[in-house]
């Protein structure tokens, strides 16, 4: 059976503008033209902050005595008497290479708005300027200041999940992979990955083509980001989550990917470990839809099934074993 477009996404995205987005490849390693891209897409599809949300921008010193931006977003009127509260840490997308904490926030703010779960978002360096490690390092560094202003921000220590999309995704996954062999305490409590870019031997398009995005985009991210490392077999588990062997002792997972994704077979394959580990987990695939699917059409059922399905993991945080 072809793959196809799901009725309602197709309708308010047009198939013009769908045809014209997978038309339009740039040649590998083009990053600056991708950057250039990804402004544009991001500030054409950037919704307004909401206004119950406030932000503030911290600096958390990371490697080389770098100080990385941490955008704290929280509701302006926070409950009263009702204890600490869970936090995320979220690292945004871009293929490693582009967009910014600054360009997420909008989105970002509507689940902070809608939960009332704080939410501080990392600024991290973008590859191929500063490869594998750093960007991790700088959302490990700020993992860690999270940590450590827990009392500050009345947070809950023990509830602190870590939340990316695409990329950022891949940085989440190696970054629970981190914190579990480094003995973070208390341990994070969960994982949120919408759509993540884990695994840099993909070099294929299951979609057939009609993925929004493609393999020439996903081989000029991870040559980006893994410098001479990529194509080799010297890739850590912490540079691309998905040659992790060892899944046990990982906080509970979500995990959701439109089906026309090009990363959806890795997603898929990464699930699967943590059935096999017994970790507790909750996956979604949306028929009929690209990778960043929201974005391009926020108003479809869809996205709006996306989103309720999200934030219920937000909710979620901390009420979950992991049964490793």
């Amino acid at each position: 059976m072809t793959l196809t477009y799901d009725a309602e996404f197709l309708a308010l995205v047009g198939e013009a503008a769908l045809k014209a987005q997978k038309d339009s490849v740039l040649p590998v390693h083009d990053v600056l033209g991708r950057r250039e891209r990804m402004a544009a897409f991001v500030a054409g599809a950037r919704p307004g902050m909401p206004a119950d949300v406030e932000q503030t921008i911290y600096h958390v010193e990371s490697a080389y005595s770098y100080k990385v931006a941490v955008y704290h977003l929280r509701k302006k009127s926070a409950p009263t008497g009702s204890g600490s509260t869970a936090a995320i840490l979220h690292i945004h997308g871009g293929w490693y290479i582009g967009v910014s904490a600054e360009d997420a926030t909008p989105s970002v703010a509507t689940y902070v708005s809608h939960s009332g779960i704080p939410i501080f978002s990392v600024d991290y360096r973008l590859a191929p300027e500063n490869p594998y490690p750093t960007p991790l390092e700088d959302c490990w560094a700020s993992l860690l200041w999270l940590q450590s202003q827990a009392e500050r921000f009345n947070i809950d220590p023990g509830r602190i999940a870590i939340m990316g999309e695409s990329a950022g995704g891949g940085l989440a996954a190696a970054l629970a992979l981190v914190a579990r062999d480094r003995g973070l305490s208390p341990r994070l409590a969960k994982q949120i990955l919408i759509y993540p870019m884990l695994d840099d031997r993909t070099r294929s398009d299951c979609t057939n083509g009609i993925a929004i995005f493609g393999v020439e985009d996903v081989i000029t991210g991870w040559t980006a980001y893994l410098g001479p490392r990529y194509n080799t077999n010297d890739v850590p588990a912490y540079a691309a989550a998905s040659r992790t062997t060892d899944v046990k002792g990982l906080p509970p997972l979500y995990m959701d990917v439109g089906q026309l994704d090009v990363f959806v077979e890795e997603d898929l394959a990464y699930v699967q470990k943590f059935l096999a580990a017994g970790i507790s987990m909750e996956f979604h695939m949306y028929t009929g839809v690209p990778h960043a699917f929201h974005r391009f059409a926020p108003t479809a059922s869809v996205t709006k099934r996306a989103f309720a399905n999200r934030l219920g993991a937000m909710l979620n945080i901390g009420n979950q074993e992991d049964h490793t």
